[in-house]
């Protein structure tokens, strides 16, 4: 057909690819990427040539690269739409019925199912050039993934786009002067200079490059994956978004740039706002959006708000703090709504029931919180509507789940409401719900504990029926009885004892894991009896259970070893019973199985049990199972034996042990410590320091084989030489009981050559092992010196590890405090100023306050006058940290020496500081002494106060802010220390009428923003009206406080109502006789008399 015979048939839209080679390209339209996707020319039919040379594939035409190939007739397609192959769901595959070509699957007969281009071999995709590669669709994608490739395409180009703006974009002056210090100057460009502006790229083609854009849809029913063009900032006051994020809140993203929002999708852009606000934003941006919600919340009605809380929650891109926020917001929504929720009640309950099963107790006590308050709100009876469907679920979580909410509900609305609840399905003809019963039993039990005494006659009848159920109810209700028991202990067994024959005819009948349960329960049941009945069924009961120590199982050993310490420690069971019946076979069953060491819980519970046993026969018999094994070559096993025996000698002791015995123990304790090449393991250390503690002055004899190990050990890696250290100080005293002084002056000896350990753990322990030395020695004993010992812990105080520092100075406090004769008051002195002085303001809150005590102690012996000199004089240093470590010594030397002799000297720097250049460091470092001071002594202080007052009332008049915040603070400790003393009322109303003007301390006039100092102000004068409340009573408070909370400024009513919050919270019912009284009206009555009534 030539080009006139076509002149009268309509005009196709010529494509980008269509136009011949030399022809100028397209005009670019207005956006890159506003134009659709090129189509591919495997979407189209190819056209029948009738002068062609035909093909060998049944006269058609194979299909060329010729821009007038394309017929304008449109192929009808399988799904009914014009201008597409008809394909199984293939895109771009050749037409199969009328006038296809005939090849299986709809496809041309090439290798790979591609349509082969003129000039080509065989099986070659056909690739046309035009303005870029053609983004290839693959072969699994439908036709439906067009318009996803498509919005792909443009998100990218509009992502691309922005970066290229955002790398590109003017830097202007106010920019540059925001990143660069002041010093750079702005230099001129020179006259020539004049760079080309950017090039702006092809964003379109960029992104059609990309392989990001492309979406594979593997199943007709599968959504296409999209790439969201999140911007950098949604607006003000709103979070950034996070890529998870946008799933979710794409309708931030469509609607973000809108204004003004559309009507009819205002309530729902709002609702996701704020919502998105409370998931990402920060504290005021969540408070902010929380409480417009709640404001909001009857406009948007309660099934608006859980839907679109729901659709955030179940997306599953909430983590735990976020999870946390929503909580809070959910909780806030049932205060406000109210009865509204009850629409809402099961999407909640199915919501937050998911919580109680986390791993996290934050996490469960937000869930239980919540359901409880929802119980509370619109009555259990809605919430069991919600859950009555999952009791008989097929799913055991979702059960579990119901269980849990039942136990809620019992929880917040009484125990009797949840009985009635279980009793109901209890009778229920499905198993399921009868099991489900049963657990919410086990759960209730749980929550309330004791207080679930009350409901027992109740439970009984419940019990008797599901206890003789079929075996997976039965066993439910088994442990369901077991946890009641163990809630009620010791008292139940009066309404309980219906239960027990039941029990044990189940522990009888049963076997391993099935009888577990009633084994349990049997176990609870046992210390609720009196001893006789305790005796006697447990007499009864212990044949069977003996011949089921032997069981592999780990859970039911673990079940086994908990009745057996139950039954042991009731009052009934006597120590032969346990002796004749039980003792053998367990050891036999339980401890002759090694691999028991390997799990934890099964190997805790052991060692529990055999402590227990231990209580009621003695040690004797236990001590001589364990001997054999503590040179076992299982080391697990070997460290649980030893751990056994350790507390079994703290639990008992080794009274009545005999020497034999005794000498077996300190052998395999002491192997057992040889075999630790690592230092690392405290079981062995603790056993042979509990070992020698308990045999006390029986030790003597054994003296040479404990010293010889520590000795031997003393040269050996850092970690062993700790631990040896460690021994020695732990058993120190039991040496000297033993008459050991000869031993304890050698090893003092040794420990004094290696105090300066290269490793400073290893330093720790020997300057820990020499103060238990010298605790027991005395200065008269010990050797070498105390002169010298404090010589060297002169150096060895400036080391910098925190257990160094601790142990050298509780070793400095026992010389000083026992051994102060032996040492010269000079160097004791230094010590204070040089060494402890630095560290008052440690790290370590233990270490300050070891240093503080110790300071006093020292100027307590030598003497406190000098020191106090040399300290007033750092009030003059420019360093912070040296005032306030002098601030605190002082007051410790006040606490030890009494406040008479600092507070003079302090008084007197205060005064003559007045006119010097340093006069304001001194005197807020004065205030913060007389802070510290009065923190320190308590009411010792009492009689110090009124010579301070005229200091503090000048300090309070100050017009820096600093200074009056240091003389509130100072106020606050002298008030907190005359608390409960008679007499200073005055005084406290006095500093009150100077602290409370400073109550409104927020903006100044030229300041838009509260500084931080202004803040610490507030602060301090809020603990100050806690303080004073001690004093004088919150009825004086709330007469400084009643016109500040009518204030028409909303920053000045603000601290008002937190003060009165504070003041409210502690004492509401002082609080009552001094509201102010308001006169009824024609609409309300004000006034309430009973109120009034004076008993």
């Amino acid at each position: 057909m030539t080009d006139e015979e076509r002149s009268g048939e309509p005009v196709l839209k010529s494509h980008r690819w269509e136009t011949a080679a030399g022809a100028p390209a397209s005009l670019p339209t207005s956006s890159r990427w506003g134009a659709g996707t090129p189509r591919q020319l495997g979407g189209d039919t190819p056209k029948v040539i009738v002068n062609a040379e035909l093909s060998a594939w049944r006269g058609h035409s194979t299909p060329t690269p010729s821009a007038y190939m394309i017929d304008s007739v449109k192929t009808p397609t399988m799904r009914g739409q014009g201008g597409q192959t008809p394909t199984f769901g293939a895109g771009g595959t050749t037409p199969m019925l009328g006038g296809t070509t005939p090849m299986f699957g709809g496809t041309t007969p090439m290798f790979g199912g591609t349509t082969p281009a003129a000039g080509m071999a065989f099986g070659v995709t056909p690739n046309h050039q035009f303005e870029g590669t053609t983004p290839v669709q693959s072969r699994f994608a439908g036709g439906d993934s067009q318009s996803a490739i498509t919005a792909n395409i443009e998100a990218q180009a509009r992502k691309l786009e922005v970066q290229w703006r955002m790398k590109n974009k003017r830097l202007t002056e106010e920019y540059l002067d925001t990143i660069l210090p002041p010093e750079f100057k702005l230099v001129e460009a020179p006259a020539d200079y004049n760079p080309p502006p950017p090039e702006e790229p092809n964003f379109y083609e960029l992104a059609s490059k990309s392989l990001d854009v492309f979406v594979v849809n593997q199943s007709n029913d599968a959504a296409a994956a999209v790439t969201y063009d999140i911007p950098e900032s949604l607006g003000e006051g709103m979070p950034q978004m996070k890529p998870q994020d946008a799933p979710v809140f794409e309708m931030l993203l469509k609607y973000h740039n809108v204004n003004p929002i559309p009507d009819e999708v205002l309530p729902s852009y709002l609702l996701m706002k704020n919502l998105f606000r409370i998931k990402n934003g920060d504290t005021n941006q969540r408070r902010i959006a929380m409480r417009f919600l709640l404001d909001k919340a009857r406009i948007f009605g309660s099934e608006p708000l859980f839907q679109f809380t729901f659709h955030v929650w179940r997306s599953g891109i909430l983590d735990l703090q976020e999870q946390h926020h929503f909580v809070d917001f959910v909780k806030g929504v049932i205060v406000r709504l109210q009865k509204e929720v009850r629409s809402s009640t099961k999407e909640i309950v199915h919501m937050m029931e998911v919580l109680l099963s986390a791993q996290e107790a934050a996490v469960r006590e937000d869930g239980k919180d919540v359901l409880a308050l929802l119980t509370r709100v619109v009555g259990y009876e809605a919430v069991f509507e919600a859950i009555k469907e999952d009791f008989a679920h097929v799913e055991n979580g979702v059960r579990r789940h119901t269980a849990k909410v039942v136990a809620i509900v019992g929880y917040a609305v009484g125990p009797a409401t949840a009985l009635q609840i279980i009793h109901g399905m209890s009778l229920s003809p499905v198993a399921l719900a009868r099991q489900t019963s049963a657990r919410a039993i086990t759960e209730l039990a749980s929550i309330l504990m004791h207080a679930i005494t009350a409901e027992l006659v109740e439970l009984v009848p419940i019990f008797e029926k599901l206890l003789r159920d079929e075996p997976r109810v039965k066993r439910e209700a088994a442990n369901a009885l077991a946890h009641v028991a163990d809630a009620t202990c010791p008292y139940g067994i009066e309404e309980l004892t219906p239960l027990v024959h039941i029990v044990r005819e189940e522990c009888k009948r049963g076997i391993g894991t099935t009888a577990g349960p009633f084994v349990r329960a049997f176990g609870s049941l046992v210390p609720l009896m009196a001893p006789y009945d305790a005796q006697k069924y447990t007499s009864d009961m212990m044949p069977t259970l003996v011949n089921q120590f032997n069981t592999p199982e780990d859970e039911h050993r673990r079940v086994l070893l908990q009745v057996v310490r139950q039954c042991v420690s009731a009052d009934g069971v006597t120590a032969n019973f346990i002796r004749d019946v039980i003792l053998k076979p367990f050891f036999d069953g339980f401890w002759s199985v090694r691999r028991v060491a390997a799990e934890r819980k099964t190997a805790g519970a052991l060692v529990e049990t055999t402590v227990a046993i231990s209580r009621k026969i003695g040690s004797t018999e236990i001590l001589q199972y364990l001997v054999q094994d503590m040179k076992d070559e299982n080391e697990h096993f070997q460290r649980m034996v030893i751990d056994t025996v350790r507390r079994v000698v703290r639990a008992v002791g080794t009274v009545g042990v005999p020497d034999t015995l005794v000498a077996l123990l300190l052998d395999g304790a002491i192997a057992a410590v040889k075999q630790d090449e690592s230092g690392l393991n405290r079981v062995v250390l603790e056993g042979l320091a509990s070992i020698c503690n308990s045999l006390g002055t029986r030790l003597k004899r054994y003296l040479r084989q404990v010293f010889d190990l520590i000795k031997s050990r003393r040269d050996m890696p850092g970690m062993i030489r700790m631990q040896a250290a460690e021994l020695a100080a732990r058993i120190a005293h039991t040496v000297k009981e033993a008459e050991g002084v000869l031993f304890l002056q050698d090893l003092g000896r040794s420990l004094f050559d290696r105090l300066e350990d290269d490793e400073v753990a290893v330093m720790s322990a020997n300057i820990k092992a020499t103060r238990a030395i010298l605790v027991e020695l005395t200065a008269a004993k010990y050797q070498p010196s105390v002169r010298e010992l404090l010589k060297k812990l002169t150096y060895i105080i400036r080391n910098r590890n925190s257990n160094v520092q601790l142990n050298t100075i509780l070793l400095i406090e026992e010389i000083a405090t026992n051994c102060d004769e032996d040492v010269d008051a000079i160097q004791l002195q230094d010590l204070a100023t040089k060494g402890l002085f630095e560290l008052l303001d440690a790290d370590r809150r233990e270490t300050r306050r070891a240093c503080t005590r110790t300071f006093g102690i020292i100027a307590q012996k030598i003497r406190p006058f000098a020191i106090i000199l040399e300290l007033v004089d750092n009030f003059k240093q420019d360093k912070r940290k040296i005032r306030i470590c002098t601030a605190v010594a002082l007051g410790a030397i006040a606490r030890e020496c009494g406040p008479f002799t600092v507070i003079p000297y302090i008084l007197n720097e205060y005064k003559i500081s007045e006119g010097e250049q340093v006069a304001t460091i001194v005197q807020h470092a004065v205030l913060k002494a007389i802070r510290y001071i009065f923190e320190a002594i308590g009411a010792v202080g009492k009689e110090y106060v009124y010579p301070l007052i005229p200091l503090l009332v000048r300090a309070l008049t100050e017009t820096e802010i600093q200074h009056r915040r240091m003389a509130v603070e100072a106020c606050r400790a002298m008030t907190l220390a005359v608390a409960g003393n008679d007499g200073f009322e005055e005084v406290i109303v006095h500093f009150l009428n100077f602290i409370h003007p400073n109550i409104v301390e927020l903006l100044s006039r030229n300041e838009t923003k509260i500084s931080e100092e202004r803040l610490k102000m507030v602060t301090a004068v809020v603990s100050f009206y806690e303080a004073a409340r001690l004093v004088i009573g919150p009825a004086r408070l709330l007469q400084y406080l009643l016109q500040g909370l009518f204030h028409p400024a909303k920053k000045v009513r603000d601290i008002y109502r937190r003060t009165y919050n504070m003041i409210y919270i502690v004492s509401p019912e002082a609080l009552v006789p001094c509201y102010p009284r308001l006169e009824d009206d024609e609409e309300h009555t004000y006034a309430r008399h009973e109120l009034e009534v004076i008993l």
